[in-house]
């Protein structure tokens, strides 16, 4: 698995079957929805993390427009707990907003419970049209497997144009190893 090779969707799944982030079988599968673009070249690192993704071993926190962020995270919380594959349930998820009476208010304080364990997290968002990302960060990363040495990290972004952040549920050495064949480096820990 060098990284000399043109990395495509196919190079992806070949890196995170040898990480073993994924199974053969997984991977073909991805391959097989994907037939159309699997060995086209993927050259932007952005799009290298992104198709993590669609392997099922990250989640995206969107930078854009999400409407009503106050329910956004939740949903977000779900989708990333749902990587660890039955090890992390979120439940008692709620948002306490600075002003409960201004439906676009984005301040306050998003409270949820990860396997029984409470956490709160402040959101100091002006707007509830979008998320505070660094707390979506810290909120996805406290949701660690017990027991287990994958965490989730977020990718680091290179150039001016900031896209969404890319979380990826991985041990160090599967970092370490989508680092040497992807090019793909990480942020240090939120909080």
């Amino acid at each position: 698995m060098s990284n000399t090779e043109p990395i495509t969707y196919a190079r992806i799944a070949e890196v995170l079957t040898g990480l073993g982030m994924i199974t053969r079988e997984h991977g073909q599968s991805v391959l097989a929805d994907a037939v159309g673009y699997a060995n086209e070249p993927i050259t932007r690192r952005y799009d290298i993390a992104s198709a993590l993704e669609s392997f099922g071993v990250a989640v995206s926190i969107h930078s854009d427009d999400v409407d009503f962020a106050d329910e956004h995270y939740e949903w977000l919380l779900n989708e990333a707990a749902a990587l660890t594959g039955g090890q992390v349930t979120v439940s008692n998820y709620r948002f306490e907003k600075v002003n409960p009476d201004d439906e676009d208010c984005g301040l306050g304080t998003m409270h949820f419970a990860c396997n029984g364990k409470p956490f709160s997290f402040s959101i100091e968002q002006e707007s509830n049209d979008y998320l505070d990302m660094g707390a979506a960060q810290a909120s996805i990363e406290a949701l660690r497997p017990e027991g287990g040495p994958r965490e989730f990290r977020c990718v680091v972004q290179e150039g001016r144009q900031l896209d969404d952040d890319i979380m990826v549920l991985a041990t160090a050495e599967q970092r370490e190893g989508l680092r040497q064949h992807l090019g793909i480096t990480f942020q240090r820990p939120w909080r």
